[in-house]
């Protein structure tokens, strides 16, 4: 009997050890400034709990282009707190993407919402992080990453109705990120917005080609 439990017990220990083999590794993503206090505070909470993450500095151009690209492609386009966080390809800061689209939450839910996910074997985010310089102590407090949104006019219109319209009809020839803003007193629609203002331009010539009367609107 006893050889026999010793046998099971090592074809569970097996099973266990090829599960975990195979278990998909996530990809947790922190876009990060060196000054930013709230990116080395969650650093450092990461790192307590074993939690691996992918760090991307922000002082690097191709980093930020690529954080921006994201955001866009989550439909986020409002102000950008640090430290802006994917999990895999969900946006989980500055705002949560959710199946009611994206709500925003306190950082540290954020942290408390990762953390019990890795408890709780949802996710799987293991290895060693070897950042071990940021203070996290720092008095330094720039956490937020000012960037103008720059919208792509297609046209303009008097009143709400005929811009909805317009607006539908982009969404429906797959413009997915196409809406509305209201200027003074008109309604312009947009087909898409932007970070980068030479991105914007580049797209704006082609834009043309269907609405002559397109042009680049940047937010103050």
């Amino acid at each position: 009997m006893n050889k026999f439990c010793l046998i099971l017990s090592l074809i569970i220990v097996f099973f266990f050890q090829t599960a975990k083999a195979n278990t998909v590794q996530d990809s947790l993503f922190l876009y990060t400034k060196s000054d930013c206090s709230n990116c080395n505070s969650v650093k450092q909470i990461l790192r307590q709990n074993g939690i691996y993450y992918i760090e991307k500095k922000l002082e690097k151009t191709e980093n930020a282009n690529e954080m921006l690209y994201k955001l866009s492609l989550s439909g986020y386009h409002k102000d950008i707190f640090l430290p802006v966080i994917f999990l895999n390809k969900q946006l989980f800061h500055p705002a949560c993407k959710t199946d009611s689209g994206l709500v925003s939450i306190p950082l540290q839910d954020v942290v408390d919402s990762i953390r019990n996910k890795v408890q709780r074997d949802e996710i799987y985010l293991k290895g060693v992080n070897t950042e071990i310089n940021s203070n996290p102590t720092s008095n330094n407090s720039d956490c937020e990453l000012k960037v103008s949104t720059v919208y792509l006019i297609c046209e303009n219109y008097k009143t709400e109705e005929e811009a909805k319209v317009s607006m539908n009809k982009l969404i429906s020839s797959g413009y997915i990120f196409a809406g509305m803003i209201q200027n003074q007193q008109q309604f312009s629609v947009f087909s898409k917005f932007y970070y980068d203002i030479n991105v914007a331009n580049s797209e704006l010539n082609d834009m043309k080609k269907i609405y002559p009367n397109a042009y680049l609107f940047q937010m103050p």
